[in-house]
């Protein structure tokens, strides 16, 4: 195990730092600082997991690693970057707070977060835990599990994305559906991936920005979806269609504010389209002549 003292630095994302801490130290630090602590599971502050939680750290294959930040308990493979994870998860947590007008923040209880780097062993834990075969990374109650590559320099969508789906559960709650979980996720994050490479004058390509005709899904069947797809295709058709509606709702009809009032709604039980006639009815009062204008929004042909 590392000393903590050699992990002193600024890392991350955005230049977030990392502060090495004695255990109970509460002293107020500058914004985009945070602290670290490494120890045993039985040093965190929170040492009680889930059945998934329990079943990951028993692994036999896999020597894990603890630390813990802020808002987060981390689980880590021995050899992975934590001081970068640390920055990019409570980064990632306090931009997408922001950007869904969230602004407060009383939770106690941590989340603790679970990075896989052996392949093998993420392919037995997902299946073993009956999830989709496909899945890179998933969020469940206030506990976050991904597969992730050595050296993490955040590479991708996934952390942001699964911590959308925590803020979304502590701070919204309520029965969202699950194209609006999943698109929200996806557009919060596309959105900080973008942001972290605009920083560092790079750009975010090959995004799915479009369907096409063939492969859209009407909204009804969107939006009324209780379960993932089947097949491959359809799931990325899902989750491409699903970014996209939440791309268009903020960019093409209002920003933040309305899609947010739309979500609460939704989350409280409104069906889809009498959320859309409370909130974007004004705007555009027939719901064909919205779907219409979103499938040519989102079947565009390639620029």
């Amino acid at each position: 195990m590392k000393r903590v003292g050699a992990l002193v630095g600024l890392v991350g994302a955005i230049l977030c730092g990392v502060y090495p801490v004695a255990q109970g130290e509460d002293d107020a630090l500058p914004a985009g600082v945070y602290r670290l602590k490494l120890g045993t599971l039985e040093e965190m502050s929170e040492h009680s997991v889930s059945r998934q939680g329990d079943m990951a750290l028993g692994i036999k294959s896999i020597t894990w690693q603890h630390s813990e930040s802020d808002h987060f308990i981390f689980h880590t493979e021995v050899g992975f970057a934590v001081t970068q994870l640390v920055g990019v998860a409570e980064w990632s947590y306090a931009e997408i707070k922001k950007d869904l007008g969230i602004t407060q923040d009383s939770f106690e209880r941590k989340c603790h977060v679970y990075v896989f780097l052996n392949q093998p062993a993420w392919q037995h834990f997902i299946g073993e835990g009956k999830m989709e075969p496909w899945t890179g990374g998933w969020c469940t109650g206030r506990e976050l599990f991904f597969w992730s590559r050595p050296n993490f320099k955040f590479q991708g969508t996934t952390l942001p994305h699964e911590m959308t789906h925590l803020v979304l559960h502590r701070f919204v709650g309520g029965d969202i559906p699950l194209w609006l979980n999943e698109g929200l996720a996806e557009f919060e994050g596309f959105r900080l991936y973008r942001t972290y490479l605009k920083m560092r004058n790079y750009t975010l390509p090959n995004v799915r920005d479009h369907l096409e005709r063939d492969q859209y899904i009407p909204l009804d069947s969107l939006t009324s979806a209780v379960d993932y797809p089947r097949s491959t295709d359809e799931v990325t058709a899902f989750y491409t269609e699903s970014e996209r509606l939440i791309n268009f709702l903020y960019y093409q009809h209002g920003g933040r504010e309305p899609l947010m009032r739309f979500l609460k709604l939704q989350s409280e039980g409104a069906r889809f389209d009498s959320a859309w006639r409370d909130v974007y009815g004004t705007k555009s009062s027939d719901p064909q002549v919205f779907e219409n204008k979103f499938i040519a929004y989102l079947v565009k042909a390639k620029e």
